[in-house]
């Protein structure tokens, strides 16, 4: 008769299952060894942080937690956590594990990301802007932490002068990556630098524009191309806008329907 999997076979399983791309395969590996071994916290943490990364938040809150009973939940599960907190509303103890993992000088430079879009949830700007300089330092050729620095800097009220400088970093970086172009564009607008601003919207590609999804870039980027007289680009825009908007709206109406049919 085959013996069960050992846990450490589950894990190992399930994560070469994941790194092969298979991550659903990954995580019902776990799910099927988590019944016949409901105490192995190790794979409660392993399975949450598949779960988070794979978008199935309330799942990933529920394994952290059972996790979090068992034993210690690492970085990883400490930031998934974080998140769950903050999705169930509480801010405060959100706000204090956040805090540490901000503080902790041993925290993983891979992490950074997660870290800092929890800190931006709950507006700690001063601490977020921290956390891209530290992985800065380790990896200071990473133009997503570039254009998360240049996002902070602008919400903190620094001298625009300096979100420019690291957006035009992150482009001189992956100049393949439109939303860098559009919100250099957008930081230009806002120091009236119009010609400047024009020229590197005109940058973009027609695709590129329909991939924008910020209604507030849109329409920012629609009244500069109206001014420049520039008909086609407006005309992409204008598309895009009533695409969101319809969008929109069709998310909104079947719950409208609900709360209809339960008068």
């Amino acid at each position: 008769m085959t013996e069960p999997a050992t846990k450490p076979d589950a894990a190992l399983r399930a994560a070469d299952l994941y790194e092969r791309g298979f991550s659903r395969a990954a995580i019902d590996v776990l799910e099927t060894e988590l019944r016949l071994q409901p105490e192995a916290g190790a794979l409660w943490r392993l399975r949450a942080v598949m779960l988070q990364r794979e978008g199935r938040l309330d799942e990933a809150f529920d394994n952290i937690q059972r996790a979090l009973a068992l034993v210690p939940l690492g970085y990883e599960g400490l930031l998934v956590l974080a998140a769950g907190y903050l999705r169930q509303g509480h801010r405060a103890s959100a706000a204090s594990l956040l805090t540490d993992l901000t503080a902790d000088g041993d925290f993983p430079a891979e992490l950074w990301e997660p870290l800092y879009n929890s800190l931006c949830a709950i507006e700690r700007w001063q601490a977020a802007l921290a956390v891209c300089r530290r992985a800065a330092r380790l990896r200071p050729d990473d133009d997503a932490i570039c254009f998360a620095a240049a996002n902070t800097l602008a919400r903190l009220g620094r001298p625009p002068q300096l979100s420019l400088a690291m957006l035009r970093r992150a482009i001189g970086l992956n100049p393949a990556e439109p939303r860098y172009r559009v919100s250099l564009s957008m930081q230009l607008v806002r120091m009236g630098q119009i010609d400047d601003a024009y020229r590197t919207f005109c940058e973009l590609t027609r695709d590129e524009v329909e991939g924008i999804s910020c209604r507030c870039c849109l329409q920012k980027a629609l009244q500069l191309c109206i001014d420049r007289g520039d008909a086609g680009r407006s005309s992409w825009l204008a598309s895009r806008l009533a695409m969101i908007s319809l969008a929109k709206r069709s998310a909104a109406a079947p719950n409208s329907q609900a709360q209809e049919g339960h008068q």
